[in-house]
């Protein structure tokens, strides 16, 4: 179990990136690949990924322990967003940090590889970098769709919690396996076990979900923001009849534009979530918000989407199973009738 200890400071600094990291993402699809406790939708993704896996990429593998531990160099602190940002830091982290983390559990023997990462070697941090790229455009980006609607949903989820309970209401729903005591929230694991503390201090809490893990993951480095991990929730958007549905209520696309949008996008997020073109994402978009199911704000010249009320209400309550179901009934009747 982890017992985070709060600061009324720390309850002023929990945060949720805004959209799933490059890095984290690598590292928990990494680590999911040999983690028997995934979720069902962690599962699925792994029988869509296994075939897409390349021996070029084993770099990234050799970093993650049997166990599921890793190392935290491999999810550093980036100050900008994207994949090469991300990568940029990894490749420069020093070789002693790497060495003070790996050294106690690699075995006295390992490989060119591993032995050019402690050095600080040029070709081993190269082959991680690369290992890293590809992993992520030749399994992540192509079977990761499903990942990334889940996360946004989750967060979808907890921006509602915020706004009916403020930060206690969210940290005390956050997920079953919570218990939020002012000021310590408890994390409870698979099984019983050794109960680690984590003081705050200030630094305040980053949340993060993921669909690849049932169990909590804590990073906790000094001079920086700690880092909880929690299973997403396993909400029931996915359902097959449902979607079919909406889909011949909507079209297809449009379906799809619209259930994106459980994570408030921009016109280019929202493109590269349905793998629409930027004036299609931006057409679909016109529409939707006339009919009143999204709102546009913008900032900066880039247009912010995000799902009104009511929108919400359909895709996250179970209300769009009785709304599409009563559009069935009256295409039925119609039907019958001519």
């Amino acid at each position: 179990m982890y017992r985070i200890h709060f600061t009324p400071a720390d309850l002023a600094r929990v945060t949720f990136p805004a959209e799933p990291d490059p890095l984290w993402e690598a590292a928990l699809a990494a680590r999911a690949l040999g983690d028997q406790t995934i979720p069902s939708v962690g599962r699925r993704w792994r029988r869509e990924a296994a075939p897409l896996l390349r021996p070029s990429m084993k770099p990234l593998f050799k970093l993650i322990s049997p166990s599921g531990w890793i190392p935290d160099f491999l999810t550093p602190e980036v100050p900008a967003t994207g994949l090469d940002s991300g990568l940029a830091v990894l490749m420069d982290t020093p070789a002693d940090v790497i060495r003070d983390e790996l050294g106690p559990h690699l075995p006295p023997d390992i490989d060119l590889f591993m032995r050019g990462l402690l050095a600080g070697a040029a070709e081993s941090r190269l082959a991680l970098g690369n290992a890293v790229r590809e992993f992520h455009s030749e399994v992540l980006t192509p079977s990761g769709l499903e990942l990334e609607r889940r996360y946004g949903a989750d967060l979808a989820l907890r921006s509602r919690a915020l706004l009916q309970g403020g930060v206690e209401g969210l940290l005390a729903g956050l997920h079953p396996d919570i218990e939020w005591n002012a000021p310590i929230l408890d994390a409870h694991g698979l099984g019983p076990g050794k109960v680690y503390n984590l003081n705050l201090a200030g630094r305040g809490l980053l949340l993060y979900p993921s669909s690849l893990t049932a169990e909590f993951l804590v990073l906790d480095v000094p001079g920086r923001r700690p880092v909880l991990t929690y299973p997403a929730a396993d909400l029931a958007f996915d359902d097959e009849i449902e979607a079919d549905a909406l889909a011949d209520l909507l079209g297809r696309t449009r379906a799809a534009v619209l259930r994106a949008l459980l994570s408030g996008a921009s016109t280019t997020q929202l493109s590269r979530r349905t793998g629409i073109s930027l004036a299609s994402a931006s057409e679909h978009a016109r529409v939707l918000r006339n009919a009143g199911l999204i709102t546009t704000h913008r900032t900066g010249g880039t247009a912010h989407h995000s799902l009104t009320l009511t929108a919400h209400r359909l895709l996250t309550t179970g209300q769009l199973r009785g709304v599409l179901g009563q559009i069935k009934n009256l295409k039925d009747i119609t039907s019958n009738t001519r």
